[in-house]
């Protein structure tokens, strides 16, 4: 008859299984990564490295280990691709707007289907964040853009037409949503001169569902506009990763392995 297992063996045997995950983390990174660099890429790597610790914060310590998902999801090509583009290397650089981006994977990742209506949604995040609060009225402009871009120019006259029309009537009786809306017209112009890609997500439920229920994205994108700007100019590789749900998975539950992943392909 089989005894039970001391709590020291249960023990000895967790701290393995933690030890394997973290060789195959480790093992994963300095497979695509080179880490730690060849002798012949040694010149410039280790002063970034780490000045990058130092700043940000983030080392290998700050990296859980104990979901093999996430060394798996290194190993992907998608993310591979992700964790070497410059633009989501300049975001994974702030600890607070990669937080976000992972938060809110679903509203980004809908976003970088449209990289021009990403674009403009990140140069007026507030404004945006003020019309996505009212799920009507932000599926009534996106789906019409063009009938809106005459504010940008008479954004008094939105405020009239708001306070007459249904699906705006909500938005209208808000003012510091109409506030925020009114101080940046702008947001009118973009829209319509990416008309397109505004009507593309209108015309999916799913799309204005996440546009319009994680509206503290926009909040991030307000906070964070440098970051998040230098993403929205080439959102492809981050749209590739939300299609592969082991990745956005892996991104969301550690964000800090992408951050620390990032830094080394930055610093190579």
């Amino acid at each position: 008859m089989n005894q039970p297992a001391s709590p020291a063996a249960r023990k000895s045997a967790t701290w393995i299984g933690v030890a394997v995950v973290g060789v195959a983390l480790v093992g994963a990174a300095s497979y695509y990564f080179d880490i730690p660099p060849r002798g012949d890429n040694l010149t410039g790597t280790v002063t970034p490295a780490q000045r990058y610790r130092a700043e940000q914060q983030v080392g290998a310590q700050d990296v859980k280990l104990g979901d093999a998902s996430v060394a798996q999801a290194l190993q992907s090509d998608v993310v591979v691709k992700l964790i070497r583009d410059p633009g989501f290397q300049t975001l994974a650089a702030n600890p607070q707007a990669l937080q976000a981006l992972s938060a809110y994977a679903s509203a980004f990742a809908t976003m970088a289907r449209e990289p021009a209506a990403f674009a403009a949604m990140a140069a007026h995040a507030q404004a945006f964040h003020a019309l996505a609060s009212y799920r009507e009225a932000f599926a009534a402009v996106a789906a019409n853009p063009n009938a809106y871009a005459q504010y940008a120019t008479n954004v008094g006259a939105f405020a009239t037409m708001a306070a007459q029309t249904q699906a705006f009537q909500k938005l209208a009786v808000d003012r510091q949503a109409m506030a925020a809306i009114q101080a940046r017209p702008e947001m009118f112009a973009a829209l319509g001169a990416h008309a397109q890609s505004f009507q593309a997500l209108a015309a999916a439920p799913a799309a204005i569902h996440a546009l319009t229920a994680n509206v503290q994205a926009y909040s991030a994108m307000a906070a964070y506009p440098q970051a998040f700007a230098a993403l929205a100019r080439a959102p492809q590789t981050f749209a590739e990763v939300a299609m592969n749900a082991q990745a956005l998975n892996a991104l969301a539950a550690a964000p800090q392995a992408f951050a620390t992943a990032a830094a080394a392909a930055q610093a190579k």
